[in-house]
């Protein structure tokens, strides 16, 4: 700055045009009253060392702090991508055990032998319920830890696709309520087993098996947050010039070049 410059000037020049004062002391008696170290210092150029070194050091510890701090929130968007995409992975693959059709199919009927207390043996040809049942209870665990997480996270993409989760589960609240799962206020789910038990096996199979169902539509929600995720990962150290995450155009966070 030019500051800096004009402190180099001699200011001797200055000093010795000044005039006599009203009580007739000379220029030289105003001199008197000038503190001649710091003349000396302003003269040789100390002070403009001293505040150059001065701010060089600030500026680097504001700089040193930014990039701490960036370094710092990078690292929480991802880890909390990771996490999110783990979870994500974990309902996804939840709904597609639910969804599969033909000979992988939950729902396809099989022989089963249950053995009474007298030591009977009775083979019937039916669901096997508790394969369904453990498959709907990982769907639902899976769902809700996905709705929490993204619930908190900073990323807009996560948010809107498990936002749409939350409305497809609203949408089809009644028909979950009659194969025994409610759908609460925070948009979680929560199984009653005994209700589930007793369900019709049929309404279970219309509402987890098969494309279009509602498993296989949060199926794809949950494809969509593994991707958003993953590209959180991929770019969760870049920032713009303020220091803020910013939003992926089309995979490419263009503040990464400021």
């Amino acid at each position: 700055m030019s500051i800096y410059t004009n402190l180099k000037t001699d200011y001797s020049t200055l000093f010795s045009s000044l005039s006599t004062s009203k009580n007739g002391n000379s220029s030289s008696n105003l001199l008197s009253n000038i503190n001649l170290t710091d003349y000396y210092n302003i003269k040789s150029g100390s002070y403009y060392k001293l505040m150059k070194a001065y701010y060089a050091k600030n500026t680097a510890e504001e700089s040193s702090s930014t990039t701490t701090d960036k370094n710092k929130v990078g690292t929480k968007t991802a880890t909390e991508a990771s996490q999110i995409k783990g979870e994500a992975d974990t309902l996804y693959n939840a709904a597609e055990k639910l969804t599969a059709t033909g000979s992988d199919s939950l729902f396809r009927k099989k022989e089963i032998t249950n053995t009474a207390e007298d030591g009977t043996k009775t083979t019937t040809t039916d669901y096997d319920r508790d394969a369904i049942k453990g498959a709907v209870q990982d769907f639902v665990n899976g769902y809700n830890k996905l709705v929490s997480s993204a619930g908190s996270t900073s990323s807009s993409s996560v948010q809107r696709a498990a936002q749409g989760m939350v409305d497809l589960s609203a949408v089809f609240s009644n028909q979950l309520g009659r194969v025994g799962i409610s759908v609460g206020m925070d948009g979680k789910l929560s199984m009653d087993t005994e209700a589930f038990e007793k369900a019709d096996m049929s309404k279970v199979q219309n509402l987890f098996n098969g494309a279009n169902s509602y498993a296989d539509s949060i199926g794809g929600y949950a494809s969509s947050i593994r991707n958003y995720a993953k590209s959180d990962m991929n770019f969760g150290n870049t920032y713009d010039q303020n220091g803020q995450y910013s939003t992926l155009q089309n995979g490419l966070n263009y503040n990464s070049f400021f």
